[in-house]
């Protein structure tokens, strides 16, 4: 039993998710899939991937999509440090350390945050899109799994259209803000920033190097 499927599987299961979680609360939405975004000078990647990005009336939401699948996911935290995250097959005794997958989603939303007006509203979530996923003790808000994504999808119509600090986005506004996230994305492909994390795993000595990424399919449109 695998503790996660190619990354690319997981994406798409993640996207058909969020499709079919917001379509029957949002009228109107669209979600770009694989988005692309350049990081700022000196950044150790020079770019990041985006695994999905919904917008709809209520603003912007990232999701940050993990291909775990079959295990407990938890945290052990520290005084001093932040948390490290492990995972833990069902029926095993022993658990893998992997990156921290809020502080992903963290970085790439503060970036994308100053690329964009500040009237959006800019909100992510790390969705678990696989079967056979729990989480163990306090997880952070933005961790979720597909169970929740009516709830999540509720939840951001509902604080959307109460909130007076962000505009409502009309089905032209929705359309606009993608326009604008594609801009942003630019000549930016999937193989560039592949090549980016290649080189930056060539530049770190072999008993540290980050795992290669699987092959995504490209970044389509729904």
């Amino acid at each position: 039993m695998t503790i996660a499927l190619p990354s690319n599987t997981a994406t798409t299961l993640g996207v058909q998710q969020l499709a079919n979680a917001f379509r029957p609360t949002f009228s109107y939405l669209r979600i770009l899939r694989n988005l692309i975004i350049p990081m700022p000078e000196g950044h150790t990647v020079p770019t990041a991937r985006i695994d999905a990005v919904l917008v709809c009336e209520t603003g912007v939401y990232l999701f940050e999509i993990k291909a775990w699948r079959n295990a407990f996911v938890y945290r052990k935290k520290a005084e001093q440090s932040p948390p490290r995250w492990f995972l833990r097959l069902h029926g095993d005794k022993s658990a893998r350390e992997v990156k921290d997958p809020a502080w992903q989603g963290g970085r790439k939303t503060s970036q994308l945050r100053a690329l964009l007006c500040d009237e959006l509203r800019l909100q992510y979530f790390v969705l678990l899109p696989c079967e056979g996923i729990e989480l163990e003790g306090v997880m952070p808000a933005a961790v979720i799994t597909q169970q929740d994504l009516p709830y999540i999808a509720r939840l951001v119509r509902n604080n959307g259209r109460l909130a007076r600090n962000y505009p409502l986005l009309d089905e032209r506004a929705v359309d606009r803000t993608v326009e604008r996230l594609l801009e942003i994305q630019g000549d930016l492909r999937i193989d560039d920033h592949l090549h980016n994390c290649r080189e930056r795993s060539g530049q770190l000595p072999e008993a540290v190097a980050m795992p290669a990424w699987a092959a995504p399919n490209p970044m389509g449109l729904q």
